[in-house]
């Protein structure tokens, strides 16, 4: 069975699609929520596919679905709640881009994490891949992601498939930690993502929530440290 997209009768035409995923620092999948919650858009549909994961919840008042789809204004944004099936992974990715193209979406905005490894100094924030089609590269002030270095999973296949069809393409990569969810990531992307679009999303909670976690963290880190100067001292008794 092909990935089923089950949307209201609406005309989509003209619209942006912005969507991420589950990749380094969940930063794809954060970043879109966070939109979400902060601009409450209207739920229009869902994707439903073969070896989608058998669970539901609720999320307030509705059912909250594995794959959900969004509009606010211009812009419709594709919620994945939780990581396509690796065996489909290439299929639904492929399908979300087809979908935009048959739609006669005028664009599209791809949120991704790169490895904070590959950061050359501290004021080095995010990196783009851009659609040969993508035009205004230059005023939107964002690096051209270096030769050499590579986007994988589905953000590749969605690019390369805008790519073949002449689709104009962006994806928004802020270095993210590769070992954790990173709402700092999240809120860089925001930042970016503003101002391309005009949008006024505030980012104060990922940041807060960034450092809630980096906290939480320097105190681990702590309590270890403690851990292992009192077993060291043991040794001596």
């Amino acid at each position: 069975m092909p990935i089923e997209f089950h949307v209201k009768k609406i005309n989509l035409k003209n619209s942006i699609l912005i969507t991420g995923f589950h990749g380094l620092g969940a930063t794809g999948y954060i970043t879109v929520k966070h939109i979400i919650t902060s601009l409450n858009p209207e739920l229009i549909g869902y994707i439903f596919t073969d070896l989608m994961p058998p669970f539901v919840c609720m999320d307030e008042s509705k059912i909250s679905l594995p794959f959900e789809i969004y509009k606010y204004n211009e812009y419709v944004f594709v919620l994945t709640n939780v990581p396509p099936h690796s065996r489909e992974r290439n299929s639904f990715s492929r399908a979300l881009a087809e979908w935009a193209i048959k739609e006669k979406f005028k664009g599209a905005y791809l949120i991704g994490g790169l490895d904070n490894r590959l950061k050359t100094s501290e004021n080095d924030k995010i990196r783009c891949v851009i659609t040969s089609s993508f035009k205004d590269i230059d005023k939107i002030g964002i690096p051209i992601l270096e030769k050499g270095l590579f986007v994988v999973g589905p953000l590749a296949i969605m690019l390369s498939y805008f790519e073949i069809n002449n689709f104009p393409a962006i994806a928004l990569l802020p270095y993210a930690n590769p070992a954790r969810p990173d709402p700092m990531a999240a809120a860089i992307a925001i930042e970016f993502l503003n101002k391309i679009t005009g949008l006024a999303i505030d980012t104060s909670q990922l940041i807060s929530d960034a450092h809630k976690i980096e906290e939480e963290i320097q105190e681990l880190i702590k309590q270890r440290q403690e851990r292992i100067r009192t077993d060291h001292k043991m040794l001596y008794l």
